[in-house]
């Protein structure tokens, strides 16, 4: 199994971190524009009922992708703890010090990434 060096690892944590706090700001924002619209949506009398339900799915639309962004994120704290962060879950090999930089949660490495996104990825 490749890994990343102790001090690799650990110039991630900062980052994830931040990208934790930007999220939690985030997801509060997304959080309060869905229920602001439910509180509007239930004074409306249903003219612009589409436009609002497409907007509405939209957000928690957002609050989904933000949400698996999130346990991502912390996941990948707990691989730092570990001693894995930076190893495909998949194949065990290292994830590229560049893909990490670019997507500091990333799982998989690219190739595992594609298996996985066309639902075709299989653990050893």
């Amino acid at each position: 199994m490749a890994k990343l060096t102790k001090t690799q690892q650990k110039k991630f944590r900062p980052v994830l971190l931040e990208i934790l706090r930007q999220l939690d700001v985030k997801l509060g924002r997304l959080e309060e524009a869905v229920l602001l619209a439910d509180v509007e949506k239930s004074g409306d009398d249903g003219e612009d009922a589409g436009g609002e339900g497409y907007s509405r799915d939209f957000q928690l639309g957002l609050l989904e992708n933000e949400g698996e962004i999130l346990k991502s994120t912390r996941l990948a704290l707990e691989r730092i703890d570990k001693g894995t962060y930076g190893t495909c879950l998949a194949c065990k090999e290292l994830i590229p010090e560049r893909r990490l930089e670019v997507v500091p949660y990333a799982e998989y490495c690219v190739a595992c990434q594609e298996l996985a996104e066309k639902g075709d990825l299989e653990f050893d």
